[in-house]
């Protein structure tokens, strides 16, 4: 009987080298199992974080201004685009002109002084733009320096509003239902900063130093200074668990800067080589016809046209800017669908400046050789063009000097009352009244403009 227990205790370990593949895979699934069951008691415990969750994710910075100009984008009807606070405080604009070009279709004009003025959006002038301030139509005023007359411009001038204070600018290249007429080339609107939007109490003051070197070209009756200085500030509350609010803001702003201009006045003429009484002509004969060129002219045309000025002036100008910009707004919001809006916004704008010329009138007539050497050299066609001109007194010419003194105030104001009622997801009722006025006077004892030859 024991030899086949022993027979059989030598057969089981070759049964069992037989089942090794299979042994093999049921032993790597088990392992596998276990595995996995570990794993997942091991990280049971992360429930236990969301206890310390966040519940509520905010966006501050440059990903709140790409949010908001997104948002804007998304939620409009019709093509717009904006700039928020956040992107308008990234650059040293001196304005809100200057803030705008940061948009694109949007270009800009620029006054005497270099800063931003006039706004053309998609190729159409600033005469064509229609501009809002908090969705209400701003009036402007214009007096043109040199008839002493206001101007038939309706374009806005931006150098009047400093760019602080200032929550968004919209610029809508389509026409809206909600938006006044007018806006051919585009409407913009300007939003000012509202204390139940910002959620949170703000107060702030800034300081800056405006350096200008072009005062340093000019004469020192007329320079200014290097240094001016820009401040700012602005404070913003809510009360009453957010049913009251109130923002007070202000800004004052003073530069000054030079210019040094060689110019001409009245243009280039043009005239054809043949004219009976050119510029650069011999008095005619006895009968009628050309009696060519004066002598001693370089590279005069023989056929052709030809250019030439008229006049040349050098002038050299102070200029000297002062601004205070004033905001005032009060809000009321017993509920969350019913709001109330009281604001005011001023403007003073103050611009001085004075100017020295000196002008080398050609007239009729121009000089030919003097002692055997050409006094007027032409460039070569097919239109010629003088590289040197040169008149000699002959009682035909002139030269004269001159001083003006130019000085303008410009006011802006706007009161307006707002009610907003969200009756429900569909329905919005809202009324807004505003009186808005603009005035521009002499800022002198003089007028606007004043010259003295």
């Amino acid at each position: 009987m024991k030899h086949p227990q022993i027979s059989k205790t030598r057969q089981e370990p070759q049964r069992a080298q037989r089942l090794t593949p299979v042994a093999w895979a049921s032993s790597i699934a088990l392992l596998t199992g276990a595995a996995a069951v570990q794993a997942q008691q091991a990280a049971a415990p992360a429930p236990a974080a969301s206890a310390t969750a966040l519940e509520t994710v905010v966006i501050t910075g440059i990903r709140k201004s790409l949010d908001s100009a997104v948002t804007l984008k998304r939620e409009s009807r019709g093509l717009v685009d904006g700039i928020v606070a956040e992107d308008i405080g990234k650059f040293p604009d001196t304005n809100l002109a200057e803030s705008m070009q940061r948009i694109a279709g949007v270009s800009i004009d620029r006054n005497a002084s270099g800063e931003g003025s006039k706004v053309t959006v998609r190729g159409v002038g600033p005469d064509f733009n229609l501009v809002l301030l908090n969705g209400r139509q701003m009036p402007t005023s214009v007096i043109n320096q040199l008839n002493n007359g206001a101007s038939g411009s309706r374009a806005f001038d931006f150098a009047n509003l400093s760019s602080d204070s200032i929550s968004a600018l919209e610029v809508y290249k389509t026409s809206r239902a909600e938006s006044p007429t007018g806006g051919i080339g585009a409407t913009i609107n300007v939003k000012t900063a509202r204390p139940l939007d910002l959620r949170e109490r703000v107060a702030s003051i800034g300081v800056k130093a405006n350096y200008d070197a072009s005062v340093g070209r000019l004469p020192s009756e007329l320079q200014g200074d290097k240094v001016t200085p820009e401040i700012s500030g602005i404070y913003s509350d809510t009360f009453g668990d957010r049913k009251f609010g109130i923002a007070i803001s202000g800004s004052y702003s003073k530069r000054s800067s030079g210019s040094n201009n060689a110019y001409t006045q009245n243009g280039w003429l043009s005239e054809a080589f043949n004219a009976p009484k050119g510029a650069f002509a011999k008095s005619p004969n006895a009968d009628g016809t050309f009696a060519g060129p004066i002598d001693g002219l370089k590279n005069f045309p023989t056929s052709g046209y030809y250019t030439h000025t008229n006049d040349m002036r050098y002038s050299v100008t102070g200029l000297d800017r002062e601004r205070l910009n004033g905001q005032a707004v009060l809000q009321f919001a017993p509920t969350k669908e019913l709001k109330f809006t009281l604001d005011y916004t001023g403007a003073v704008n103050t611009v001085k400046s004075k100017n020295i010329e000196n002008s080398a009138w050609f007239g009729p007539s121009f000089s030919g050789a003097l002692n055997g050497s050409p006094q007027t050299t032409f460039t070569a066609g097919p239109v010629a063009t003088p590289i040197v001109q040169t008149a000699t007194w002959d009682g035909t010419h002139d030269y004269g000097m001159n001083a003006g003194q130019y000085a303008q105030k410009t006011k802006l104001g706007s009161t307006g009352f707002n009610a907003a009622w969200k009756v429900s997801d569909a329905l919005n009722v809202e009324l807004d009244a505003h009186h808005s006025s603009a005035k521009a006077s002499p800022d002198s004892p003089y007028g606007t403009y004043a010259i003295m030859d």
